[in-house]
């Protein structure tokens, strides 16, 4: 019973994939119900090795479900909607698993790792931070122990005081770069979770149409934490770092670039958007990049490796993921069923008695899910929510844009500060240091000054009223 359990569990997930993108195609409800069973019998399978907190978030998605569907307040296209919510997010989950699992194994990517640690101290942070983002793009949070083992095995403390201090301060500087800029990827990149929510929460906007501002966004959030580290660290000739050929960083860069156009020529040719297009195309370069990888032993021997290595990895790294499944496919359908439960109107004459116009709202919005991140909420259901009431209140006119650009932009600083976060636990754990630490002491400046700024913009942009 045990053996066939991983390829059941296996199956399960895969079907409800495949009915997330079916229903994404426009077919029928038969396929949201399959993909509910489907979830449900891969949880099931999965019970033992997920976590009591995100049990606890797979009972309160079935308790509130079929509460508010026993009491009637939660009607078919609602329920419908959720579930191809929690569906569609385990699919991204899977889609981008395969990805980061033929990125893991790439020598590409160890020797782009290997460029980056090497750099001099001048231009370190900055190469760093851009390295982290291109990382990230592939690996998700997987980039973070990429780059922090490297940090780690490149940094010799040696034998005097003054050698440690200065060998703690180059590793706090790198890893704080490599953290900064792995968030800032957050801020644009088609294959976070970030982008995933806001896109499925603001209907009118496409990655297409934000993707420019959100990559401004990132380079602005990278140049900020290189001037804040020039000033807090002033330049001294220390003679690490050789400085490595940055031509072989290229095609990493190309292979970032072309994700985007294969994706957009696939959602043109096939009528999917674009964000849809994208979860088509990553299991396919995955698949072929790990081809790549096998180059050397000949094309059909290649083909007989790749096919082995989708039958003994790919259930093991689908099944691995069982506790984020569970989490983001319990918060996508626990923030759509509680949306219809927030009376918009409430709402507005609470925010009309305080005074509160559309900036002031998009602050409340980003420090609600600031303080939600600090005390262990899952920001999936945070986002979800305030989306969902803000898209509810069509009196107050706050533009799209600005809608995923203040969500982004939190979300990215708050993978920095909050110890809740598998960002600042994997990168802390590199530093030697506890991840509150990490995220306020090293990271809480940095933080502050950008929230300051965008504050500060939100107002200058929608006025106080």
């Amino acid at each position: 019973m045990y053996s066939l359990r991983l390829p059941l569990a296996t199956t399960l997930l895969l079907t409800a994939c495949v009915c997330a993108l079916l229903r994404e195609a426009g077919a029928s409800l038969a396929w949201s119900i399959l993909s509910a069973f489907s979830l449900v019998g891969f949880v099931g399978l999965q019970w033992s090795g997920i976590t009591r907190v995100y049990r606890g978030f797979f009972f309160l998605a079935c308790g509130l479900g079929g509460g508010l569907w026993g009491s009637e307040r939660l009607a078919v296209p609602e329920l419908v909607e959720a579930i191809d919510r929690a569906a569609f997010f385990a699919l991204f989950l899977t889609s981008l698993a395969v990805l980061r699992e033929s990125a893991s194994t790439s020598r590409l990517v160890r020797e782009c790792g290997e460029v980056l640690v090497d750099q001099p101290p001048g231009r370190r942070y900055l190469l760093m931070s851009v390295g982290a983002q291109l990382f990230g793009v592939m690996l998700n949070v997987g980039s973070l122990n990429v780059l922090g083992n490297m940090v780690r095995r490149g940094i010799k403390p040696g034998l005097t005081e003054e050698a440690q201090r200065i060998a703690g301060i180059r590793l706090k500087r790198m890893l704080t770069a490599t953290l900064r800029g792995f968030s800032s990827a957050l801020i644009w990149t088609p294959t976070s979770v970030t982008m995933l929510l806001v896109l499925s929460g603001i209907p009118e906007l496409t990655w297409e149409e934000y993707a420019p501002l959100g990559l401004l966004w990132s380079a602005l959030f990278i140049l900020l934490g290189a001037v804040l580290d020039r000033f807090s660290y002033p330049r001294r000739n220390l003679g690490y770092g050789q400085g490595g050929s940055l031509r072989r960083l290229i095609p990493l860069v190309a292979l970032v670039a072309l994700f985007p156009i294969i994706a957009f020529v696939v959602s043109r040719g096939t009528g999917f958007d674009l964000f849809a297009a994208l979860l088509i195309c990553a299991p396919v370069i995955g698949t072929t990049w790990i081809g790549l990888q096998y180059r050397r032993a000949g094309f059909w021997t290649a083909c007989r490796l790749v096919v082995r290595r989708l039958l003994r990895s790919f259930p093991r790294t689908f099944t691995g993921q069982r506790n984020e499944v569970t989490l983001f496919a319990s918060s996508g359908f626990i923030g759509v069923v509680l949306i219809p439960l927030i009376d918009p109107e409430h709402v507005s004459q609470w925010l009309n008695m305080l005074h509160i116009g559309g900036a002031g709202l998009m602050v409340l919005v980003s420090l609600l899910i600031l303080a939600f991140s600090f005390v262990g909420i899952s920001a999936i259901v945070t986002v979800t929510v305030l989306l969902g009431v803000i898209q509810n209140m069509p009196e107050i006119a706050i533009p799209p844009m600005v809608q995923a650009s203040v969500i982004a932009i939190t979300w990215s600083l708050f993978a920095g500060v909050s110890p809740f976060t598998a960002s600042l636990r994997f990168i802390s754990g590199y530093a030697g240091t506890e991840p509150l630490r990490f995220g306020i002491i090293w990271n809480g400046v940095f933080t502050v000054l950008v929230l300051s700024v965008m504050y500060a913009a939100l107002f200058l942009y929608l006025g106080a009223g």
